[in-house]
């Protein structure tokens, strides 16, 4: 059994990979498993033995994109300051969802629907949160002010990324990553705490000029 677990595992995460480039492509409801099974060259009997069915395989997916988003709010080589890594993230943010575009414009906007997929929508949304209390130096939990302008400012810069998704990417790319970076900036710059290093950080993160 030790012998053929990892197989079994790897086998397992090129259906995932091959299944989360399809979702990427296409909608969910013009997908079936006769679609996937024919893309990763296997058995319909396969995919039913791993997930059961065509829901319990796009739950995989997104498990997989929260890890992936997850790994997008680390600090890259070149972002040595706090604004180049926020810049990056951004960037990094709005690229990943272009190049997932139906897989992320079902994220945000679904809610309410199905609890499980809600769940992990709801653990890359705290991901993004965590990031920006890392960033502003935060230690304990912040205050409710504080807490609802991190997850709004986060929550802007998806809307803003939905709406470029929905109308053919009609602005440069370059032009919406730096609307969302001083519209979150913004947000966060609008709360008034009491913690001087707090307020100290969102202004070095400011654009100079």
């Amino acid at each position: 059994m030790s012998a053929t677990t990892p197989v079994r595992g790897q086998r397992r995460a090129a259906l995932v990979a091959v299944a989360a480039e399809m979702f990427a492509r296409k909608p969910y409801d013009e997908i079936y498993i006769s679609d996937i099974a024919k893309e990763a060259g296997v058995a319909h009997g396969l995919l039913f033995y791993h997930f059961k069915d065509k829901r319990g395989l796009y739950l995989e997916v997104l498990e997989l994109m929260a890890a992936e988003i997850g790994a997008l709010y680390e600090r890259r080589p070149g972002e040595d300051t706090n604004p180049l890594w926020l810049r990056g993230v951004v960037r990094r943010q709005i690229e990943y969802r272009r190049d997932h575009v139906h897989t992320s414009m079902a994220i945000m906007r679904s809610g309410g629907q199905d609890p499980e997929v809600d769940e992990v929508i709801e653990r890359t949304r705290r991901s993004g949160v965590c990031f920006l209390a890392k960033l502003l130096g935060l230690t304990g939990d912040p205050d409710p002010l504080l807490r609802i302008a991190m997850r709004g400012s986060m929550g802007a810069v998806d809307e803003m990324t939905m709406d470029w998704l929905s109308h053919g990417l009609d602005m440069p790319l370059d032009h919406l990553v730096e609307l969302a970076y001083v519209t979150l900036l913004a947000i966060l710059g609008s709360v008034c705490t009491a913690d001087p290093r707090v307020t100290a950080a969102v202004a070095e993160l400011k654009p100079v000029g």
